[in-house]
């Protein structure tokens, strides 16, 4: 009875959306950044951007609540450069380069943790959107790399423009999920892996959800040549790398033969890649069962919050009265390769209700469960790396 009215609400709330939604996405765009330049989602001069908030959290588990880290500009001694995933809502093809209420929730959801870490440089870029991931979109974006051309060229554009005017010989570590991984992927292997002095600024990447792809059993030979995916712990200059997998449907995630999203950005893939997969629990030392880590405050209204809420978390989105919320589940995690699936199969080993069942599969969670092992990752190859 619970399933059924689950889904009921899910109709119900899907048909809200349609109704009062739509109209709203096919209004004419806010303005559009002009070219020439990037627009920041988050940036260090920006006040109160997304990637600003403190992290206070509140664990459902163990109902444990610990106050926010007190961190100055001078406390983070390298930077973060996040590109975000595919997330918007706009009814076209190529998204405006709009910091839209959608991008700006999921900046705060996947890159605010770290900025007890780094300063978090984000642009804005014209990704593709939602829409044009669809089935009936698909059919333009494979094969066309024209459709790549607009996002790859505003994080290029960013990626210089951060180097000309903040980076000031600190190190770096890049942060992506889905399309914004597919764009560091093309961003570090066109720009960074064959630069020795570049090379020398990578502290690490925590690249997740986009296909990774090495030699069958090395740590390189796919996108990079001298980059290596991460190890051991307190390894800098390496990637994190994996795409996570609750009840193992198959999707383009995870195998390198399916994978239809890679050739049209011009990175490798192909069944004689393999798709990277390093377990974070390893990178960190630390083998605790982890919940979801998120932001208390909605995810704004759209395709994306409709999705978390009746697909990946079939209750309602834990909150409280902090910043973060944790969630009472809890999961296990280890690297499978299952049907030449090659990703982090989690285990359920603490449900948050009693008759919980996973509705669907956990890429929108990819960061988030055990977001706080990513953070700790991130600190360790800082350590290294100062070192």
């Amino acid at each position: 009875m619970q399933s059924t009215n689950r889904w009921s609400g899910s109709i119900a709330v899907m048909a809200t959306f349609l109704l009062v939604a739509i109209p709203a996405l096919l209004a004419p765009s806010a303005q559009a950044a002009p070219s020439g330049y990037t627009n920041w989602l988050c940036h260090p001069s920006k006040a109160n951007d997304p990637c600003d908030l403190p992290n206070d959290t509140t664990d459902l588990g163990t109902g444990k609540t610990t106050p926010a880290t007190k961190v100055t500009d001078a406390d983070r001694k390298v930077d973060c450069f996040y590109v975000y995933p595919t997330v918007t809502d706009q009814l076209s093809l190529v998204a405006d380069r709009v910091a839209a209420p959608e991008v700006k929730s999921i900046a705060s959801f996947q890159a605010a943790r770290f900025n007890t870490q780094c300063r978090v440089f984000a642009p804005v870029y014209r990704q593709m959107t939602l829409f044009g991931l669809t089935p009936a979109a698909m059919a333009a974006w494979v094969g066309n790399r024209d459709l790549a051309k607009p996002g790859y060229s505003d994080v290029l554009r960013a990626w210089k423009e951060y180097l000309r005017n903040d980076n000031h010989g600190r190190g770096v570590i890049f942060i992506g999920h889905s399309q914004g991984t597919m764009m560091l992927r093309k961003l570090i292997r066109e720009q960074i892996d064959p630069d020795p002095a570049l090379r020398k600024k990578l502290v690490g990447a925590i690249l997740v959800g986009g296909n990774v792809m090495t030699a069958p059993g090395k740590t390189t030979g796919g996108d990079f040549t001298n980059i290596p995916v991460c190890t051991r712990q307190a390894q800098s200059g390496c990637v994190v790398a994996y795409s996570t997998d609750l009840i193992g449907l198959p999707s383009l995630f995870g195998n390198s033969a399916l994978d239809q999203l890679s050739g049209p950005m011009g990175l490798p893939f192909g069944p004689r890649l393999q798709v990277a997969c390093t377990d974070p629990s390893t990178i960190a030392g630390d083998h605790t069962p982890v919940g979801v880590t998120m932001p208390s405050a909605p995810f704004a209204f759209g395709i994306i919050s409709i999705l978390m809420q009746y697909t990946t978390f079939p209750e309602p989105l834990p909150t409280s009265a902090s910043t973060w919320t944790t969630t009472q589940g809890r999961v296990i995690a280890k690297c499978t390769n299952v049907n030449g699936f090659h990703r982090l199969h989690a285990t359920i080993v603490r449900r948050q209700q009693v008759n919980e069942v996973p509705l669907f599969d956990t890429h929108l969670l990819d960061m988030n469960a055990g977001l706080d092992l990513l953070v700790s990752i991130a600190h360790k190859q800082i350590e290294s790396y100062g070192a």
